[in-house]
């Protein structure tokens, strides 16, 4: 996939790149994660702007294909740095050969960036590396409507010096090398590893929020082909020419069911997740298991078929639908195995649990399969190896080899902005249980998951800062990951840690007022805690007797369906109000509230007229 305008993450090909650039872009690869700024048309690294991380590098089942870019607009659709330059510098009548090979991917777990990360230089930035599919390439000129083999423009073919049009225009990497690697390599060949198609991602205003564990279910994701307007992909390439198959619009069921005839394994992909994705309506008196069966027949076969056309993700749904099918396990493991080997992360992961649980665990199988996924950048993966030496499934310790591979792991992980792995490394010092106790390193790693957002991190580290724990005491600095604990905006659910370390005066001096100001702001951000802050101002407890101020919090409360505080804003009206009262306690039998009737019948409502 290319880029179209408006759409915000990108896959370019860079196999235009000048040799210099491409240096420059190896260079800041390996020492953190590459920024550029990328427009579709031009890509400029930024490697005075630094972004913390690193990538890591995974083996995936080698691939190789010609793609021919048959007249200048081709050209310019899919080399978008220099591809205009190229498409003038040929023949109108000749096509552009690129022959890939890919034989392995470098990635980050981060899967996200917001602006107040980056240091340094950073006008213009737009996006950041994600990963780099990496391999060799060569460019040829070769005519249109002949088809050639990868060995051929590399030079190494048979038919290398047929009469058609031979020109070398470009080439990084040794295609025999490259032929020597398999899924399994922990580094690329010396001479198969350059960048072939990188993943941009955009850098947000915000740093975005990580999800600390992965969905139940994965839902599939459709295959969009961000070409320019007025072009399609096919044939590994953003084209014009809709005669042959192309990946088909995400929604459009019908052109996803005609292409996908015609053999384009991403319209078979994309048909199968519209399908998975339809409510499924019985007639008359069919049977939903039918139904079911049925479907899931179809989407064998077409998750099937775009599988063996090299689609990982269509492997991975693969696996899930066999399984619903109550296929043989060793079916279901190998549709997973194979978009594990395609370079899925995702499918490394859920195949790891087969190994890691049940009777007779293959400890070295599972774990290797995470490491996979973790260098894959599937960031849960990271976090589920890790534990799988912290944790064995053994249930006795774990050796001093698997924490200290454990720990490395998470590290990693941290350094990659996931939060939980940042605050793991900081427990394991600060108990001391499974490593020396270090509240050095322990203070460094909840500070690094403070800076994550893990609000819980920042009051550990506020705390171990005011005492003195790890770093010279610190007022000021403790005040500064106290306010970011319960920040007056976006207050999450540490404020309640933060008030309750206030309100008992152990580890900091006792202040009342400040700790019911923690429950406020959390009550205003998130309506969590306002039952409590209502109360403390209704008795006056830890705060000045507020009345008023109470009975406003459970009004809003009650408006949106607190049952509860109905019935204490019912309670305190009684004697001022008792109509309105009266009407509160209906409402709240009407919601089948047992109190809320008899408070009602004793203020002489009926609540026969009002019972749900």
């Amino acid at each position: 996939m290319t880029c179209r305008e408006g759409v915000s993450d990108a896959q370019p090909l860079v196999v235009d790149m000048s040799s210099s650039a491409r240096v420059d872009l190896e260079v800041a690869m390996r020492e953190g994660l590459a920024v550029v700024a990328y427009d579709c048309k031009s890509m400029r690294l930024l490697p005075a702007c630094k972004f913390p991380g690193g990538y890591k590098f995974a083996g995936v089942s080698r691939k190789e294909e010609v793609v021919k870019l048959n007249d200048q607009g081709e050209i310019a659709a899919n080399l978008p740095f220099n591809g205009v330059k190229i498409a003038g510098g040929i023949d109108r009548d000749a096509a552009l050969d690129l022959a890939l090979v890919l034989v392995g991917k470098q990635t980050t777990p981060t899967d996200g960036a917001g602006r107040p990360e980056l240091t340094g230089r950073c006008d213009g930035a737009t996006h950041f590396v994600r990963s780099a599919s990496i391999g060799a390439f060569a460019i040829g000129v070769g005519a249109r409507g002949e088809a050639r083999m990868v060995a051929d423009v590399f030079g190494y073919g048979a038919s290398a010096n047929s009469s058609s049009q031979r020109q070398s225009m470009n080439k990084d990497g040794d295609l025999a090398e490259c032929r020597g690697a398999t899924p399994d390599d922990v580094k690329p060949p010396a001479q198969c590893r350059s960048a072939i198609r990188l993943e941009l991602v955009p850098i947000m205003a915000t740093a975005p929020a990580s999800a600390d564990a992965p969905a139940p279910a994965p839902e599939p994701t459709a295959i969009v082909a961000s070409c320019p307007a007025g072009m399609s992909m096919a044939a590994g390439r953003c084209t014009a020419d809709t005669s042959g198959p192309y990946v088909c619009a995400a929604g459009d069921e019908a052109q996803c069911d005609a292409q996908c005839q015609k053999g384009s394994a991403g319209s078979c992909h994309n048909l199968g997740v519209l399908l998975q994705g339809k409510k499924i309506e019985v007639a008359g008196g069919g049977s939903i298991v039918q139904q079911v069966q049925e479907r899931d027949e179809k989407l064998r076969e077409l998750f099937t078929t775009a599988c063996e056309g090299g689609l990982a993700e269509s492997c991975d749904r693969l696996g899930y639908v066999r399984m619903s099918l109550k296929a043989p396990r060793t079916e279901v493991q190998d549709a997973w195995q194979r978009a594990c080997n395609l370079g899925h992360g995702p499918g490394c992961r859920v195949l790891a649990g087969d190994f890691l649980r049940g009777a007779a665990p293959d400890l070295a199988r599972g774990r290797g399969l995470l490491d996979r996924a973790c260098k894959l950048g599937d960031a849960f993966s990271c976090g589920s190896l890790a534990d799988s030496f912290l944790k064995p499934s053994s249930g006795s310790a774990p050796t001093p080899d698997e924490v200290a591979q454990g720990i490395a792991v998470f590290k990693d992980a941290c350094a990659a902005r996931r939060r939980y792995a940042c605050r793991e490394v900081a427990r394991l010092y600060s108990d001391g249980k499974l490593v020396a106790k270090d509240d050095v390193v322990a203070l460094e790693y909840h500070e690094k998951s403070c800076a994550t957002g893990n609000t819980l991190s920042c009051l550990d580290a506020g705390l171990m800062v005011f005492a003195g724990r790890g770093a010279a005491r610190d007022v000021a600095r403790a005040e500064v990951l106290f306010e970011r604990t319960c920040p007056t905006v976006d207050a999450g659910s540490a404020c309640a840690d933060a008030a309750k370390a206030f309100r008992e005066g152990k580890l900091v001096p006792k202040d009342t007022a400040r700790a019911a100001s923690y429950l406020e702001r959390m009550c205003a951000a998130s309506g969590n805690g306002c039952m409590h802050v209502a109360d403390m101002y209704l008795d006056g407890k830890d705060v000045p007797k507020d009345r008023d101020r109470a009975l406003g919090l459970y009004e809003g409360m009650c408006t949106k369906g607190n049952g509860a505080a109905c019935l204490k804003l019912a309670d305190q009206l009684q004697r001022s109000d008792k109509a309105r009262a009266r009407e509160i306690y209906g409402s709240t039998c009407s919601q089948g509230l047992v109190e809320g009737c008899d408070k009602f019948k004793k203020l002489g409502g009926d609540p026969a007229t009002v019972k749900p």
